[in-house]
């Protein structure tokens, strides 16, 4: 609540309306991470879009900040996150350009077609964004079915079907709208207006794939070069013409396959473009730009697809907006010395078309702080993503009473060195944490730009069919369930194993015997312990420094599968030896003890109990070891192995002495007293052998 009134402070947070889900069981607005194939997440109900007055933040103030550059703004994050977070900001430099309307069949006014007219109180018009003004090819204008200028150029016979058109989007949200592959859906208005250029008419449309909020809720459309005007205008019948050549002179064909349209929009010329003939596109399109500036007709702007932030909510469950609602002051935030405002207790909680902290009048009616007459309290909640966007800051000491957070502990503690998480918070939590991190910068709280130094997304688990689980699906997996007969240990080596943390598969129910048989044979590694005379060869140092290497660095770059991998390879050296040494014993539990805590903690203190020196030492955990360090010189080997192939196929492998590798005859000598490769050329000619040195040895047979 103290970050909401120092927002509202600095005019981030604001009451405003707007077009939002809408859920009409549930009587709230709805986030679009809460609208699951245009039904409430919670209820099942269809979700309309419905203009609702409510609470922002004006992200859109730091859309500039929350762009990521290329060197990713000094933090190790996904190149698919900052990629698709600067998708969703979308920045575009453009231009906004007035067309003047024709109602109907009016009969065009000269100063229309000769260019003479400027945009006057008594000339209809509507403005469209475009980032590529290729006027000429211009054949129509398509509005957002929310656009106010619709009640004013749709013709009476047009009327029905116009608002027949806007109430079928009200029921799709923006992600609906803005789907890629969707079939174009539109209704011709009635009226036209007048492309600057050529002085022609051109029809404007209502169409859902133009969105209020994005741009000025108008588009034109150029169908000859452009993907989704194509596909709308080959629907409807309006005309295609090509205005661009390619850099051979080539236009392209445009087929039946909207796929197949060709642009030419990055290295063609212009050509059927009056001043523009014979320019290339791009200068062309600032001479466009120039044009329209100086007519006076346009202006260049610089457009974000991001909008505000919605962040009220008409439900009880959540934190109440700290705001007083006063006639004479208007709206007034709740001192801090009144800080936190609590959620009553005694509220009807049934949707009943006003929010639930309504229904309790005592609550609600409250003096104005300013004038101390009669007000009322805001009786919404904040949505859970604000409380979410800043919980870190506040985990370094909950205790803290002066403020948020303490910023002298997160002087220290921050950055969040790793924060791990799903690929769905990408346009949701991780974006809202990233604006209030730069809004604390501006507040002065915090010195850093950047709330995360690395950002690692995990994959998902499916069910044992391949689908995400669910219970109608009845294919959930309960952990709870697997840890009474393997145990924990053997969950969590499984987890780790089964796929790259950031992959995505179906869950192996078999798989968990192997994980089970692994842990057994770790734990019988015991038997086979020596302390006595525990010398080490050079090829029991060459395992053991290995995977202390190996298992390290991945553990580092978030890789399990393989450092389990590495510690199985480990295993099967120390299990094929007569004996084996302490330190090989119990460097291994501790590189296998994040993985597996219980069974590795175990063994430790029951080899520590073993030496009877150590029964009056005090208790000392595992977790408490230092990382085994390794020997760079100990981990390189004196062989490489070769894999052997026939026509490609894998079927054995040689190891060759480093001083040899260069020495295709000594790797086919070697190969050649293999049993199984002889077995694959018995009665074969060998017509060509290929060797990559160090890596292949490839026996080409007829």
């Amino acid at each position: 609540q103290w970050i909401f009134e120092k927002m509202f402070e600095k005019g981030i947070a604001y009451r405003g309306k707007t077009l939002s889900n809408w859920c009409p069981t549930d009587q709230t607005v709805l986030a679009n991470e809460h609208v699951e194939n245009g039904l409430c997440w919670r209820c099942g109900d269809t979700v309309v879009q419905k203009e609702v007055e409510q609470w922002f933040l004006k992200i859109t103030d730091y859309a500039e900040k929350l762009l990521w550059n290329k060197d990713g703004n000094g933090v190790e994050w996904p190149k698919s996150v900052m990629a698709a977070q600067n998708d969703w900001i979308g920045r575009k430099q453009g231009i906004e350009i007035t067309f003047p309307v024709i109602l109907g069949n009016e009969v065009t006014p000269e100063s229309f077609k000769d260019g003479s007219w400027t945009s006057q109180d008594d000339v209809l018009t509507v403005t469209v964004f475009t980032t590529t003004p290729i006027n000429f090819g211009a054949t129509f204008i398509v509005v957002a079915p929310e656009h106010p200028i619709l009640k004013k150029i749709t013709t009476p016979e047009q009327k029905n079907a116009v608002e027949k058109y806007i109430q079928e989007a009200s029921e799709k949200t923006e992600i609906d709208r803005m789907s890629e592959g969707k079939e174009k859906t539109g209704v011709f208005t009635g009226s036209y207006a007048i492309n600057h250029v050529n002085g022609e008419k051109i029809p404007v449309w209502v169409a859902d794939y133009a969105l209020i909020k994005f741009g000025t809720g108008a588009v034109q459309g150029c169908p000859g070069h452009d993907q989704k005007d194509f596909e709308f205008a080959k629907k409807f019948g309006i005309p295609t013409p090509r205005v661009i050549v390619g850099p051979h002179g080539e236009t392209g064909p445009i087929t039946e396959k909207a796929d197949q349209v060709k642009s030419y929009v990055k290295a063609g010329v212009m050509m059927n473009s009056g001043f523009l003939d014979g320019i290339e596109f791009t200068e062309a399109m600032e001479k466009t730009k120039d044009y329209f500036e100086a007519k006076g007709w346009g202006k260049r702007v610089v457009t974000y697809h991001l909008h505000d932030w919605s962040v009220s909510r008409q439900r009880y469950w959540g934190t109440p907006v700290p705001m007083i609602h006063c006639d004479t002051d208007g709206m007034v935030p709740v001192p801090e010395k009144d800080l936190p405002v609590n959620l009553p207790y005694d509220v009807d909680y049934q949707p009943k078309g006003r929010a639930p902290l309504e229904t309790n009048e005592e609550w609600m009616n409250v003096s104005c702080p300013k004038c101390g007459g009669p007000a009322k309290r805001d009786p919404e909640t904040l949505d859970t993503f604000f409380d979410s966007a800043w919980y870190y800051y506040r985990y370094i000491d909950p205790q803290y009473s002066k403020g948020p957070f303490d910023p002298k502990e997160v002087a220290e503690l921050m950055p969040v060195d790793i924060y791990f998480g799903g690929g769905e918070h990408t346009l949701g939590h991780t974006l809202y944490a990233r604006f209030f991190t730069k809004f604390f910068k501006d507040l002065g709280l915090v010195d850093f730009d950047e709330f995360a130094k690395k950002r690692v997304q995990h994959g998902i688990v499916l069910g044992p069919d391949g689908n995400k689980m669910s219970k109608s699906k009845g294919n959930v997996i309960n952990p709870d369930d697997l840890v009474k007969e393997f145990g924990t240990d053997a969950v969590r080596v499984y987890l780790s194993f089964m796929m790259p943390y950031n992959a995505t598969g179906p869950w192996a129910p078999g798989a968990m015997y192997g994980m089970f048989r692994f842990l057994k044979r770790v734990w019988d590694l015991q038997y086979k312990l020596k302390i006595e005379d525990s010398t080490m060869t050079n090829e029991d140092l060459f395992h053991m420094h290995t995977a202390i290497k190996k298992v390290g660095e991945d553990i580092e770059d978030i890789k399990f599968n393989t450092a389990v991998a590495h510690m199985m390879k480990w295993l099967n050296y120390l299990e094929s030896k007569q004996t084996v040494g302490q330190e090989e014993f119990m460097n291994f539990l501790i590189i296998l003890s994040p993985f597996a805590p219980h069974v590795t903690e175990e063994l430790w203190q029951l080899q520590r109990l073993t030496d009877s020196e150590a029964k009056d030492v005090p208790f000392v955990s595992i977790h408490q070891q230092a990382w085994p360090s390794y020997d760079e010189k100990l981990i390189v080997s004196d062989t490489v192995v070769v894999a052997v192939q026939v026509n490609g196929k894998l079927r054995d492998t040689i190891e060759i002495k480093n001083e040899k590798i260069k020495m295709q005859n000594e790797a086919e000598e070697l190969a050649m007293k293999s049993e199984k490769l002889q077995a694959h050329l018995e009665g074969k000619s060998v017509k060509k052998v290929i060797y990559v040195p160090g890596k292949i040895l490839n026996f080409v047979v007829s």
